[in-house]
């Protein structure tokens, strides 16, 4: 068993001590994570954020997989089955590819429970304003869902916060599992090993 953490970047996700995360198991990430967490595994799947960060050099030192890299930057390709989702999605797919048996979503919150936008980077470059609507989250939903089909022999846990949104599909997955914020924060700060 191996676990890997995949930090989306939903507030929820603000409950968690990164650091706290890579003794555990295999960290991915997605876009402006790299400015406050190094992840094992970075991905972007936006142009304009991809870009930047390999213009910035991050991907000469650390893994980072994105559409199309820029030659000579450091970047890897995505991989073709799921060149066509979005980053979150396309960072836990990346886990299952690496060969992980536990993947714990976290901050992938799809959604908000208070109608406004809910992303840890609000207000930052290239992403939306505080006030803005929520972005749609069902395309994130069904990438998600079609990993838990083709790794059907992997077990995935979405781990919810108070800001995380109901997402319905969720419940009818046998290799799903939904784990409240608490229980999750419990397994990471008793743990003595990898989990």
């Amino acid at each position: 068993m191996s676990a890997a953490f995949v930090l989306g970047n939903g507030n929820s996700r603000l409950s968690v001590d990164l650091t706290q995360l890579s003794p555990l198991g295999t960290t991915y990430g997605c876009n402006w994570l790299m400015k406050e967490f190094t992840p094992d595994c970075l991905v972007a799947t936006d142009r304009p954020i991809a870009d930047t960060i390999q213009q910035s050099g991050y991907a000469k030192k650390h893994r980072f997989h994105t559409r199309k890299p820029i030659e000579d930057l450091g970047g890897k390709h995505l991989p073709n089955q799921y060149k066509g989702f979005s980053s979150g999605p396309n960072a836990a797919g990346q886990a299952c590819i690496d060969g992980h048996s536990d993947i714990y979503l976290l901050g992938m919150d799809l959604g908000t429970t208070n109608g406004m936008f809910n992303n840890v980077y609000v207000d930052k470059q290239f992403y939306k304003k505080e006030l803005d609507p929520p972005t749609f989250a069902g395309n994130w939903v069904n990438q998600l869902v079609k990993l838990t089909e083709d790794y059907s022999n992997r077990q995935f846990y979405r781990v919810e916060g108070i800001q995380s949104a109901f997402v319905k599909q969720f419940n009818k997955i046998e290799n799903m599992k939904i784990l409240a914020m608490d229980k999750f924060l419990e397994m990471v700060n008793t743990a003595r090993g990898p989990l």
